[in-house]
């Protein structure tokens, strides 16, 4: 099985989500980080994130292939999440991931491939026994968190898993 993360694999959603944030904290008001993101309104971070490449028309070429998704709350972001992808046409199947639960911890990486774009997520799912592969949208070989890929098999198209 081949399993694709969402946020930053097939919609660039970081400045739709975070841009107010960020500038509401060089203002000085503090806001908690998890708060903020299970309160934005996340039809409009979708609608105002770009699909990242050829992201849909890849995943909808292929067979054995699911979205696995992190989500800080079922109604606001998971319902968002699955209306975006489906109104794009992508057909298959979508699992949500609760925030504080691993991926690992949903299904099972053994031998399975997940494209990811954060490092932390592709070391569990390599302990796990899975095969992670790092997605590199903006081409520094880091994920959001600066953390630099320094193990992962490196990709700006998920074109890649039509080789596993």
């Amino acid at each position: 099985m081949k399993y694709i993360d969402f946020d930053g694999v097939i919609k660039d959603t970081y400045l739709p989500l975070f841009s107010d944030y960020f500038e509401r904290r060089a203002n000085g008001e503090y806001i908690d980080d998890t708060y903020h993101v299970i309160n934005k309104d996340w039809y409009e971070v979708l609608r105002n994130s770009p699909v990242i490449a050829d992201a849909v028309s890849i995943i909808n070429s292929m067979d054995d292939v699911a979205i696995l998704t992190k989500i800080h709350s079922l109604e606001n972001e998971g319902v968002a999440k699955i209306k975006d992808l489906r109104n794009l046409g992508v057909i298959c199947d979508i699992i949500l991931v609760p925030y504080p639960v691993k991926k690992t911890e949903v299904v099972n990486a053994k031998g399975n491939v997940l494209v990811d774009d954060a490092i932390c997520n592709l070391d569990d799912w390599a302990k796990a026994g899975g095969i992670p592969i790092f997605f590199d949208s903006y081409g520094n070989n880091a994920d959001g968190g600066g953390i630099e890929n320094k193990h992962y098999t490196r990709t700006r198209s998920l074109d890649i898993l039509r080789k596993y």
